[in-house]
């Protein structure tokens, strides 16, 4: 009894030093893959892409294993937003023997003028807020891009909540690249001991934050069971947060 007793008071310990936090926007307030998949789905009809494809999953089947590779090759810094985005459109088209870049482009263009414009946020997300924003300085920290990020906080209502947006492209270096980290530190005012990071990604999130000298809360929504290490807290689901925090 004496045991639990000691390792509660240790862990209230803990959650009571934090002052700022910093939270990823995508897949972690924002339901932006539910999102992208109306966007995508509502792009794919409007350009007639059932010419190509024997169904709109058929299409999600092969940009989605491709965009994750893109992705991971865009965090790394080893291909740039122009690339991510052109590669990306393009390939669904090519892997089927149709390619055409302008098409690719046009799809391109259209689906990610409509994401940000879908109010679509995780369960529990708003409540989460109002339970925090009385307490904690509040920063969205993604590697998401300017134009798509600012826009989805206005249509969903989550402006409000957060003293500011802080973009990898601000630095040109994205997360888990420590500097990202180091730059978020700097523009908030926030001291390294006394923020948290909260994310949905293991690799970018919570590595990078790890790497950075920062606590982090991984939001293990997907239920990942081979992480390289133990993060400074683990959610499945939004509303768990309100247990630390």
């Amino acid at each position: 009894m004496k045991q639990k007793i000691r390792l509660s008071l240790i862990c209230l310990k803990k959650m009571n030093k934090y002052r700022t936090l910093f939270i990823d926007l995508d897949d972690t307030l924002f339901d932006f893959s539910g999102a992208s998949r109306e966007a995508f789905r509502e792009t794919y009809e409007l350009l007639g892409y059932e010419r190509f494809f024997e169904s709109f999953e058929h299409w999600l089947s092969i940009y989605e294993p491709r965009n994750k590779e893109l992705w991971r090759e865009y965090n790394a810094g080893r291909i740039n937003k122009e690339q991510l985005n052109k590669i990306r459109y393009s390939y669904p088209l090519e892997a089927v023997g149709r390619p055409d870049e302008e098409l690719g482009a046009r799809f391109g263009t259209e689906a990610l003028g409509r994401i940000p414009h879908k109010n679509m946020l995780l369960p529990g997300a708003i409540e989460l807020l109002e339970y925090l924003s009385p307490k904690y300085e509040m920063f969205i920290l993604s590697n998401g891009f300017m134009e798509l990020q600012s826009q989805k906080m206005v249509t969903t209502g989550l402006t409000k909540y957060f003293k500011r947006i802080i973009l990898s492209e601000e630095i040109g270096v994205n997360k888990p690249h420590p500097a990202l980290f180091e730059y978020a530190l700097k523009v908030s005012g926030a001291q390294k001991d006394s923020t948290l990071m909260i994310g949905d990604a293991f690799d970018s999130d919570i590595q990078g934050a790890a790497n950075a000298g920062l606590d982090q809360m991984f939001l293990n929504g997907k239920g990942e069971k081979e992480l390289s290490f133990r993060p400074t807290f683990e959610v499945t689901e939004l509303c768990e947060m309100r247990k630390y925090l």
